[in-house]
This record gives structure tokens, sequence and C-alpha cells, in this order.
């Protein structure tokens, strides 16, 4: 509005002038045109050339008079109005952010979950211990493995001492060498693998073994010692294939012992302890997707589905 004024009382200014330069090419016009008919009569170069110039002034002055006229006449008019304005453009929609999903609050942090290489030691040597019970299981147990590959009490291992009814208690020169059974028992699939042993089979629902020189009569194996480099191997899942290996993974445990000698009294006694070792799991678990009941599924190898907490010992 303050510019349109402006322009207004512009224009009023412009008037009184614009009047007076009409006035004088009008006059300037009326002078010309009577002088001409009486220049071209004259002979003289210089009267001719004069007319000439004449001439192109008044062309001049009329081709500026029109352009003042026009110029004038788009005042007068007033600004042209402006354009609609065009609407704001709509920012960028911000790009979907990928749906995590929620982890349960049963579900036991990732941290927490047991790694290769973890070793259970178990000892029968105190006093009025005749027996250690281990049981390997889903979130329960004294090994928790929270794997959907796991059942509870997926594998339960006893650890008995054995009496020897043959020794002989007066013969104190004589090193005691203290016998053991285990009994395994399971509850879901496990392949087991003996020292001595080809390779892995399906075990039974029931086996025992027994850690002494002498062979059994009901032909259990027996072992004077497990090695670490040559223990019994165990390996844990849900369901097994045509070809006798696990379909989505396993857990896998090693179990030996190490000889200790203890002094009793007058008598110098040969025990071992017991250690079980988690040796591997494999591919691993899936850590980015927990079950509803809190627990890890095994990642899928051929598919990036999340980080996964795979490792092995040698």
């Amino acid at each position: 509005m303050a510019k349109r004024a402006a322009d207004t009382e512009k224009n009023k200014s412009a008037g009184p002038d614009m009047l007076g330069v009409k006035v004088f090419i009008a006059f300037l016009i009326v002078i010309l045109l009577l002088l001409i008919p009486v220049f071209a009569r004259s002979k003289d170069l210089y009267l001719v050339v004069l007319t000439i110039a004449l001439d192109i002034g008044l062309i001049a002055s009329l081709a500026a008079n029109l352009a003042l006229l026009l110029k004038n006449r788009a005042l007068q008019a007033g600004p042209v109005p402006d354009r609609a304005p065009q609407p704001a453009a709509k920012p960028p929609l911000p790009a979907k952010q990928p749906v995590r999903q929620s982890v349960p609050s049963s579900a036991v942090d990732p941290k927490n979950l047991p790694d290769p290489g973890l070793v259970f030691k178990f000892s029968l040597a105190g006093k009025d211990v005749k027996s250690k019970q281990i049981v390997i299981g889903r979130k329960e147990g004294s090994i928790k493995t929270y794997s959907t590959e796991i059942l509870e009490n997926h594998l339960d291992i006893l650890l008995r001492l054995r009496e020897d009814p043959d020794r002989d208690i007066y013969d104190t020169a004589q090193q005691l060498v203290q016998k053991y059974s285990i009994d395994l028992r399971r509850s879901g699939k496990v392949l087991i693998h003996l020292p001595g042993e080809t390779g892995f089979r399906e075990m039974g629902s029931r086996e025992r073994l027994l850690i002494q020189k002498e062979r059994d009569p009901e032909g259990d194996a027996n072992f004077e010692q497990i090695d670490a480099k040559e223990p019994i191997r165990l390996q844990l899942g849900e369901r097994l294939r045509h070809d006798g290996k696990f379909v989505r993974g396993y857990f896998e445990f090693h179990l030996f012992t190490k000889p200790i000698e203890i002094k009793t009294g007058e008598y110098t006694r040969l025990d071992q302890d017991f250690y079980l070792r988690l040796f591997r799991i494999f591919p691993g678990y899936d850590v980015a997707h927990p079950t509803d009941e809190g627990l890890y599924p095994m990642i899928d190898p051929f598919l990036s589905r999340g980080t996964a907490n795979e490792g092995e010992t040698a």
C-alpha cells in the first residue's frame, strides 16, 4: 500500500512536467512545418542539411514523447497484481524406521547367556558326599541354556561313589583308588561319543559309565579315568535329521576327570574331580529374536537376522 501511494504521488508531480514537454514538442513541430517549404525551395546545401537534421530531431522527439506517454499510462494503471501465492511445499515424510522387536521382560540378558569355554567343576571328595547331580535344562537345572533347542531336564548326569567290597582295609601301604559310576538319563535328544569310539551315536534313554580299572560284568563301559584330550562328548539338541545330525543346531559338552590324591589318616586315596565344559554352541544364539517365553533360538546361518552368540573352544 505504501508503494502504491508513492507511485500515485509521483504521477501527480509528473503531470505538469509532461504537459510542458508536450507543449514544447507541439511548438517545435509547428515551426518545423513552416520552415520545411522555405528550406526546400532553397538551393543552399547548408539549408538542405539543416532541414534533414530537423526532420531527424522531429522523429526522435516524437518517439521519446510516445515512450513517455506509454510509461505514464502504465504508472496510472497501477502495478501488476501479484500472482496467487504458491502453497508451501510439504516437508518430506520422515523415513520409516525399522520396527524393533521388543525383548520380553522374561528374557535373560544376552550378556548372561552361557559362552563356549565355560567349565563346571564337581567334586565328591567332601565328607559325607556320596553323589552329585548335574541337570542341563532351559530355565531350570544346574546349567541353564535359555535355548529353544533344549528341554527342561534335557540331560541328567548323576555322579556316585562306588563301594569296593574287596578292598583290604588293613593294607595301609597300598593306595586306595576310588571308583565312580556316571548315570546318564535324557528327556531330549542326545548324541554321545565315548573315548575310543569312532563317532557320535544316539544315546539311549538311560546309560551307565564306570570309572574303574576292572571291567564290569554287566557290560557297562568302564574307564580308568577320562582325559580332557579325549573326553566323553555329548551333543544336545531338539530334533535329528535322517543322517543323524541336528536340524537347527546343538550344544556340545565335554565330560572329563582329573585325579587328586587325598591323605586320610594312615591311608592315601586317589580320587577324581569331574569337569563339564561347554565346548560349542552351533551355530549360535539368535539374540535379536527372543521368543515370548524369553528363550533364544539358534541363528539361521543362511540369513542375516541379527547378532549371533557363537563360539568354539579347542
